[in-house]
């Protein structure tokens, strides 16, 4: 279901000829996976079709012990106001007409009501396809006398253009016929689809108007057009199927003979041209619908064009020229089918409005809320919003137990209590208030504050001041949020036991939380780290949180970056390692203190991120 409607899925789906009665279920279910062929799910692809879209539909028909086979479009797929008739024959069964593997006679024929012919050209046909008595198909070669003769006789031909005039008045649009002429010389309709025109009355003006252009080198100006356009590329020579896995982005595919598979490649193709080939074949049906610039039928394309060769294939009078022609890419208005027709993008137009609508931006409105939640994009704004809301309300919570919470001794610009969970603290009293720093035991935040004091980092003086970026400060600050100027100097709180760090600091107008389980199982080990904030402009900080996030990626932290908040993820690592990104993490944090104000161009985002990495915290 779906083959011959709007899409023509030609030659993607398997026919078997010649089936007998034991060979009925294995054929038909031979047809059922070739759903799932390289070629048919790659057309699919393209054109964003699902799979659970698609069904197999298995007709049965008479087999025709065909001595001739072909195609007759009641139009010229690529030139339809000529008016003509095309007819495309050869000798034996029709898979190799349509498939492409020999070169078949083609007859131009007029549209009177007496057909006249107007133009033939007869192929060498050295082989051809018959039916075996026991069931199947084989290639036989063709009889010497008849490799170069006519499969048709012009009465065969009037007779066949007639039926293309009365199977497109029937229809009303133009039509993809199939035929086959049998021993006794009676002529069958095997089937009829509409036939796709891409052409266009500028296609027309291209045809007439285009000339040979001097100064570019032309390696081909024989062959069939199959596909108008224009396209530029590297030539993609294969000798096989197999090497289509390799074809490049914007390549220019160059092949002996024409095969329906080549549609894994044409949403990425610059231009197809092959040795053999018939504009009726399933292939060049394929290539209009991709609106690839396609010329078929050269003879020697794959001889005289060296892979790599950059080329460009003027798909409209029939020539390949060496290097890039500007002059016919500057005239080539043909585009890629829109995404918008298929299937997919219709599904997911309908959904977006649940999915990607953001109505709450302002954590701080009445209306954020739950219940006012429209989109997936609202619930994650809202979970992301209220999570970080909660991971502070620790500290908060915990700053009221009075008893618990111990302040840290340590020559730091913050005013740091621990929470010890057990076994984070050695040798503390209860009467004790003030923890000095040798009775810390806890890996991860030993190790962090081991980074905090580092002795090339000024833990104690102020930054010094850039002019502009304490006018950026000080204009932001009359602007700011009186809650946020309210929590500024809050205290910082440690969580800790043995082997669990949770540090959640306010310093000045930003703030940092530090998540971390550091010991001898790898698995379990990780670090999160969280940044947002600061005092200056919103380009300021939003730099500030840019240098952070450089070196975080240096230290092979995985990172995101939005406006002035930094998230960063480390897990699976060695304690050792842990500790020794913990400890650069504290070096880190103060580090970047007061830093936004520093950030007056794009370049110190950089610059600053180099002297961190390079142990020259001295600003």
């Amino acid at each position: 279901i779906g083959e011959d409607s709007e899409l023509s899925f030609a030659g993607q789906y398997l026919s078997i000829l010649n089936v007998d009665r034991e060979q009925l279920l294995p054929s038909y279910k031979q047809i059922l996976a070739s759903l799932f062929s390289p070629s048919a799910m790659a057309y699919r692809l393209n054109k964003g079709i699902r799979d659970e879209d698609i069904a197999m539909g298995v007709a049965c028909l008479q087999m025709v012990d065909a001595v001739a086979s072909g195609v007759v479009y009641s139009r010229h797929p690529v030139y339809p106001w000529e008016n003509h008739i095309i007819i495309s024959g050869a000798w034996g069964l029709g898979p190799y007409v349509v498939g492409g593997k020999i070169a078949p006679d083609t007859y131009t024929v007029s549209r009177d009501k007496d057909p006249d012919l107007l133009q033939t050209q007869v192929a060498f046909k050295p082989v051809q396809l018959i039916i075996k008595p026991e069931g199947g198909i084989k290639e036989v070669p063709v009889p010497e006398e008849k490799q170069n003769q006519p499969c048709l006789s012009p009465d065969q031909i009037r007779v066949l253009a007639r039926w293309a005039i009365k199977i497109e008045e029937h229809y009303g649009v133009p039509q993809d016929i199939e035929w086959a002429i049998d021993k006794h010389d009676q002529i069958f309709i095997l089937q009829t689809r509409p036939l796709r025109l891409t052409s266009s009355h500028y296609h027309q003006e291209l045809k007439r108007n285009i000339p040979r252009l001097d100064g570019y080198p032309i390696l081909i100006d024989t062959g069939a057009v199959a596909s108008p356009g224009v396209g530029f590329g590297k030539a993609f020579v294969i000798s096989s199927e197999d090497e289509l896995k390799n074809f490049p982005e914007g390549g220019v595919l160059i092949a002996k003979h024409s095969s329906p598979n080549f549609v894994v490649v044409m949403g990425k193709a610059q231009g197809i041209i092959t040795d053999t080939g018939s504009i009726t074949g399933h292939m060049a049906s394929l290539a209009r619908e991709f609106k690839v610039p396609t010329i078929l039928n050269t003879q020697n394309a794959t001889k005289i064009i060296p892979p790599g060769l950059e080329l460009t294939v003027d798909a409209y009078s029939g020539r390949v020229y060496q290097g890039r022609v500007q002059e016919l890419l500057d005239l080539e208005i043909t585009r890629k089918p829109s995404f918008k027709d298929t299937p997919v993008y219709q599904a997911l137009e309908r959904v977006a409005k649940f999915i990607v609508p953001l109505r709450l931006f302002d954590p701080k409105s009445p209306n954020f809320v739950p219940e006012e939640c429209q989109s997936l994009q609202d619930i994650m704004r809202l979970v992301h919003e209220l999570s970080y809301q909660e991971m502070f309300q620790i500290s908060d919570l915990v700053s009221e137990i009075k008893g618990t919470a111990l302040r840290l001794d340590a020559p730091l610009p913050l005013d740091l209590y621990i929470i010890d969970l057990g076994g984070g603290l050695s040798d503390v009293g209860e009467e004790t208030r003030k923890v000095p720093i040798n009775k810390v035991v806890s890996v991860p935040f030993r190790a962090l504050l081991r980074g905090m004091l580092h002795e090339g980092l000024q833990t104690q003086n102020p930054r010094p001041i850039e002019l502009k970026g304490f006018f950026s400060v000080m204009s932001e600050q009359m602007l700011s949020n009186p809650q946020a100027i309210e929590r500024f100097g809050e205290r910082t709180y440690a969580i800790i036991s043995d082997k669990y760090l949770n540090f959640s600091s306010r310093v000045g107008y930003h703030y940092g939380i530090l998540d971390s389980y550091c010991g001898k199982s790898i698995n379990k080990n990780y670090i999160t780290f969280s940044f947002k904030g600061g005092a200056a402009d919103d380009v300021r900080r939003n730099r500030r949180a840019r240098m952070i996030a450089l070196i975080l990626k240096e230290l092979d932290f995985s990172v995101e970056v939005i406006a002035d908040r930094v998230e960063a993820r480390l897990k699976k690592y060695e304690a050792s390692v842990i500790e020794e990104k913990l400890d650069l993490l504290g070096r880190l944090l103060q580090f970047t203190r007061q830093m936004d104000m520093l950030m007056h161009s794009e370049k110190s985002v950089e610059v600053f991120a180099q002297n961190f990495l390079a142990g020259k915290y001295d600003l």
